[in-house]
Parts: structure tokens; C-alpha cells; sequence
């Protein structure tokens, strides 16, 4: 926050008085870095409350969440991320106008690009930065060219690394990405939680598939100390899954899935529509098959390495609360299906 002085109040005046023009022109002199007149700039700009760098492949992108919720990358790495040799000056901006590239991108995405957002990042005084999605509507706008033989030899590198991007983006989402990069999943208000959430969340239920390995119960079966087959009423062989492993399931394996945000939104788009507890599908069947899945078996491979170090469940549950303080202590018993 600004002193409440004569000097401050002076300073932050004359910063408002400054075009969006002005604030690019400062933001950009190099000799002016230090200045007084920059520093009153900063005093009124966006600020980043959170930074990191997500890495992708080979890259490391600069990255950034301001005050207001946008995700930011810097304006140097633009560049870089689609394999142009400097990250300096105008390169990008340069880059996209070029005939073939040029034609695909809209008017709209080249506004974006020409008036890069000018903020504070954390340890700067000031920086340029797009949004993050204007990094996945340039991706698409090369892939586009070079769909139509709109691009040339020399730009292949470009290709390759547009569609590197793009399979990261959509496997995870590129907000979701800058979040963890940058530490901002731990203190993400309601509505951000709600946006991420939506990352975990299929629009429509998939057909099932095995998410959890025959390992998982048989663990389980140990652990438990049950057996681990069990013979049907019709004399069939199976493997032993009794009801309380649901239970586990759903209080080890999904409510630790973004501190329970998650578990609630299944709850509510999967509800039990019986006494029994059944539900219509499977919680995994309403999961991305990205980023949703991939979170699954992550989590479900800590739960199985715990497992094994365990001889008990209440062993297990001790290391458990252990590795996720969040959730350990609030573990549920309810009858559910999952």
C-alpha cells in the first residue's frame, strides 16, 4: 500500500495522468528503469501476487497470477516458447504479422498482441505480459497455417513446438498449469476453485474403463486382512471388494483431489439415487481424461505406495495423515459406490 504522504499523493497523480501509451513507452526504456517516474508507474500497474515458472518439454515459461485473477505469461518468453532464437524486443509481434502466420490470426488476437499487459511483477518493477489463452490462440493459429501450406521450411520449428504446447494445454489446461506452477492452487478464492475444478470434470459421462489396478485390492485385502477372493453366489470366483473399500476409496483416493472440491462436485452431478447408495456411473467416468484422470492414478499411486509400506489399516491411516495432513483426520465412512 501507497504512504498517505504529500510526496505519494503527488506521485500517484501524476502516474494516472499517463496514456496507455506512456506506460508502454516508460515500461520498455531500459535507461529508466530505476527512475522516480517508473516507480510512481508501478505504484498504479496490476500487480502479480504469484509467479513461477511452468515447465513444458524443454521450455520454462515465466509465468504469473495478478491481483485480479489473470494468468499472465511474460512477453519475452512468447517468443521462446514457439522456438524463436531471441526473446527480445518485438520479435513475437513481428513474427505473427509475417505473411502465411499473419493471415490466420485475427484482428482481435493481434490487438491483444500488440498492447501486452504492463504490471509488477514481484521482483521487478515493471514487465510485459499477454494472457495466458493469447499463447493458445497463436499455437492454433500456426497449426492452422501450416494445415494450409501457408508457412515455410524455415518455420517448422515453430510448428513442432505450437503443437508441443498445444498437447500440454490439453491435456491440462493452461490455467491449471500456471497455477501449479506458480503456487496459486493453495490459496485460490471460490470462484477459482470452481474454474479448476471444471479441469476434473468430463461434459459428459465417458464409457466405463478400469481406473483402479486388481493390485489396488488386493492391497486393500491385506491390509484389511481379508481374503482375497471371494465366491459368488452362483459359484463364481471373483476378487474380494466388500462395500468399506468404497468407503476408502472415496475418503483416500478422491476427497484429497483438491482438499474435497472435487469429491463435492461428484457428489452433486453423481448423487445416490437409492437408499442402497447407488449412483448412476462411476466417479472416474465423470473425470477429463486428462487432467482428471491423470490426477486419479497419481493419487491412486500414493495411496498404493502407502499400502505396501503398511501392515494394517491403522498403520496405513497413520501414514496417511501423515503425507496429507488436510484430509487425514477427516476420513468418511459412509456407504457409498464408487
Amino acid at each position: 500500500m501507497i504512504d498517505d504522504t504529500p510526496q505519494s499523493k503527488g506521485g500517484q497523480a501524476r502516474a494516472d495522468k499517463l496514456s496507455t501509451d506512456e506506460i508502454r513507452e516508460i515500461a520498455s526504456s531500459g535507461g529508466m528503469a530505476k527512475s522516480k517516474k517508473v516507480k510512481e508507474l508501478a505504484a498504479k500497474l496490476p500487480k502479480a501476487t504469484h509467479q513461477g515458472k511452468m515447465v513444458v518439454g524443454d521450455l520454462e515459461l515465466d509465468c504469473y497470477v495478478l491481483a485480479d485473477g489473470r494468468r499472465l505469461f511474460h512477453k519475452r518468453g512468447m517468443a521462446r516458447a514457439l522456438d524463436m532464437k531471441s526473446g527480445g524486443g518485438n520479435v513475437f509481434l513481428r513474427a505473427v504479422k509475417r505473411k502465411g502466420l499473419g493471415s490466420e490470426i485475427s484482428d482481435s488476437l493481434l490487438k491483444k498482441i500488440e498492447t501486452p499487459i504492463v504490471f509488477k511483477p514481484l521482483t521487478q518493477d515493471l514487465a510485459h505480459g499477454y494472457d495466458a489463452d493469447v499463447l493458445v490462440d497463436v499455437c492454433k493459429a500456426v497449426i492452422r497455417a501450416a494445415d494450409a501450406d501457408k508457412l515455410i521450411s524455415s518455420q517448422d520449428g515453430l510448428v513442432a513446438q505450437a503443437r508441443i504446447l498445444l498437447q500440454a494445454f490439453a491435456k491440462i489446461g493452461v490455467t491449471a498449469l500456471i497455477d501449479e506452477a506458480t503456487g496459486y492452487q493453495q490459496v485460490r478464492d471460490p470462484n477459482a476453485l470452481r474454474i479448476l475444478v471444471q479441469q476434473y470434470i468430463e461434459a459428459e459421462k465417458r464409457e466405463w474403463e478400469k481406473q483402479f489396478p486388481d493390485e489396488y485390492y488386493d492391497e486393500l485385502n491385506r491390509i484389511y486382512g481379508s481374503k482375497r477372493l471371494t465366491t459368488t453366489g452362483s459359484g463364481a470366483v471373483i476378487q474380494n471388494r466388500p462395500q468399506h473399500f468404497a468407503n476408502f476409496t472415496r475418503s483416500h483416493v478422491y476427497r484429497p483431489l483438491e482438499n474435497g472440491a472435487v469429491l463435492e462436485e461428484l457428489d452433486r452431478i453423481n448423487p445416490k439415487i437409492d437408499k442402497k447408495g447407488t449412483r448412476r456411473a462411476r466417479f472416474h467416468q465423470h473425470l477429463t481424461l486428462g487432467y482428471g484422470i491423470e490426477k486419479l492414478k497419481r493419487q491412486v499411486g500414493e495411496v498404493m505406495t502407502l499400502m505396501k509400506v503398511s501392515d494394517t489399516v491403522s498403520q496405513f491411516k497413520r501414514l496417511f495423515a501423515k503425507r496429507f495432513p488436510q484430509n487425514g483426520t477427516q476420513l468418511s465412512f459412509l456407504d457409498d459406490e464408487i
